[in-house]
């Protein structure tokens, strides 16, 4: 058996359902196995986006995604989407292709060679950094090794991404798959610490003003259930950070939604008043909790990743170094005695008093538009936000009410992310329809992925919103730099429909807020991609949230 057959049958074993990759000749036995086993996979334009679509794909199905590539430049343009999956922690295995090993600069072991075969660079030194593991596969033999131990490594404790560089003359080589030698994992996941379980009940039976602040760790450990009986049994606030936001419905009595530098109008105020802050599955990140929290609240952090309760941002009282689902289901049997009525009726007050109302209005406000298509999205629909206007209004007025995902770049919100995340969630289940929402300056970044949108026929409705381009960074500048634009004044304008000609998709727009309704309900209706360009103001203004009243 040829050595890329047997990755290709190893990746259909993992069940995987799609492969994203582009073609190259560093890649061509990969390419070929792929192909010829039969595993479903889809032809991306630019290999910075394979692991942005392997990413949504994972992040969607709780599974890995898989991106394949060619050798130099196709392994550099890719470190981008390597880095989205690294920091929002995705289990991506990335393939890349490589010249014959005698060709590497690996091989030639040589200090400061910069490339030797064609298309060649080293790659494992680039992306060390941003994987969980990282290698180049020089024996034949070793390939069920190495994709055994990289697989392991992405799924297990938090999920990240990994690299395997498969030299040409190895994708070749023939091997006896019966002959070759596995990996098995040492036990490393750490055992909950009882004691410190005992001091957060502790904690939580002496906080007035207590309060939960979750995040995708607790889909990741697949423990959702848990964590709303977990609420249910304690009876307290909860706010979500960006990536969990989507784990409640927002008119959950107990759900404050999204907290955080752009988090709702009050929820920065409810967190400045807490006395205890419970963190599950959240890294508390710096935009998250800047300037938030009371310098005399007791903060109890719950990660698997040991570094994130050691980083200087945020002072931690009681640090657990433990898998969230472990740590909830030991608090369930515990005999928390919490009492909160009198603070979690404060919260919903606070809630009630803020609502978040975009105007009906031209030119259209962001926030009507997107709580409209929130309001007439269907069960369970993907939304996919972009960065900028797009970003932060999305992470306030949806409201995830029949089941709906979200899927965004969370640590870094990124431009030009929405079409490869669209495409890779629109892979990762057919049946939901993908909502996803761009600026028009965030879509020229990957704008050559609109052809992989229309030549696959996904069921994938792109909102562009036409403001002039760059609102918030036009905002930022504003506020920081005296109004002076640079690089971020109104753009002369892309013709939207020359655009959506160009590469086969049909074209809506959407110019006046008496048509919003009407038109989203027919542009829903529709199967398959469309395109829609949604005029809106370009002066828009960002809800901030607030310390005081």
């Amino acid at each position: 058996m040829k050595v890329s057959d047997y990755i290709a049958d190893f990746i259909a074993r993992q069940g995987v359902k799609k492969i994203f990759m582009l073609s190259g000749s560093g890649s061509v036995y990969l390419d070929d196995s792929i192909a010829g086993k039969n595993l479903d996979f889809i032809c991306v334009r630019n290999e910075a986006t394979a692991p942005m679509m392997a990413e949504s794909y994972a992040r969607l199905t709780g599974k890995l995604g898989v991106a394949c590539i060619t050798s130099g430049p196709g392994g550099t343009n890719a470190v981008s989407g390597l880095s989205e999956a690294w920091v929002d922690s995705a289990p991506v295995l990335v393939i890349s292709g490589q010249v014959d090993k005698k060709h590497t600069c690996h091989k030639a072991n040589i200090k400061n060679l910069r490339s030797l075969g064609i298309q060649e660079i080293d790659i494992i030194p680039i992306v060390n950094s941003l994987t969980k593991y990282a290698q180049m596969v020089e024996d034949p033999d070793s390939i069920r090794y190495h994709l055994e131990k990289a697989v392991y490594l992405a799924k297990s404790g938090r999920p990240g991404p990994v690299w395997l560089d498969i030299p040409l003359d190895v994708q070749s080589s023939i091997i006896d798959e019966k002959m070759l030698e596995g990996w098995n994992p040492e036990a490393s996941e750490k055992d909950l610490d009882k004691n410190k379980l005992k001091e957060a009940v502790m904690l939580l039976a002496e906080s007035k003003r207590p309060l939960i602040i979750a995040g995708q760790g607790i889909r990741i450990a697949k423990s959702l259930d848990e964590f709303k009986n977990l609420i249910e049994k304690l009876k307290i606030p909860v706010i979500l950070s960006r990536l969990g936001q989507d784990m409640l419905p927002f008119s959950y009595r107990y759900n404050l939604g999204h907290g955080g530098m752009k988090g709702l109008r009050y929820t920065k105020l409810i967190m400045s008043k807490s006395d205890l802050i419970l963190s599950l599955g959240s890294r508390l990140a710096v935009p998250f909790v800047s300037d938030a929290l009371s310098e005399s609240a007791k903060i109890i952090m719950v990660d698997i990743d040991e570094a994130e309760l050691k980083k200087p941002s945020i002072r931690v009282d009681l640090q657990i170094n433990s898998d969230v689902k472990e740590f909830i289901e030991g608090l369930l049997k515990e005999d928390v005695k919490v009492d909160a009525s009198d603070w979690l009726k404060d919260c919903q007050g606070y809630k009630e008093s803020y609502p978040l109302a975009g105007p009906a209005r031209n030119p259209i406000d962001l926030y009507y538009f997107v709580s409209r298509l929130d309001a007439l999205s269907k069960e369970n629909s993907v939304f996919v936000s972009d960065a900028g206007s797009s970003y932060y209004v999305t992470g306030q007025a949806l409201r995830f009410e029949k089941g709906q995902r979200e899927i965004t770049s969370g640590a870094f919100a990124s431009m030009g992310l929405a079409i490869p995340l669209a495409i890779g969630s629109a892979s990762a289940d057919p049946s939901r329809q993908i909502l996803a929402i761009t600026g028009d300056g965030s879509l020229e970044l990957n704008i050559q992925e609109l052809k992989t949108m229309s030549s696959c026929g996904l069921d994938i409705k792109l909102f562009v919103i036409n403001n002039g381009g760059y609102v918030s960074i036009r905002n930022t500048q504003d506020a920081l730099c005296g109004g002076r634009h640079v690089g971020s004044g109104q753009a002369e304008g892309l013709n939207f429909k020359k655009i959506a000609d160009a590469f086969e998709l049909p074209y809506e727009s959407i110019q006046n807020y008496e048509e919003v309704d009407g038109k989203i309900t027919e542009i829903l209706n529709k199967k398959g991609p469309v395109f829609i360009e949604v005029v809106s103001d370009n002066c828009q203004k960002i809800i901030e949230p607030i310390k005081q009243i």
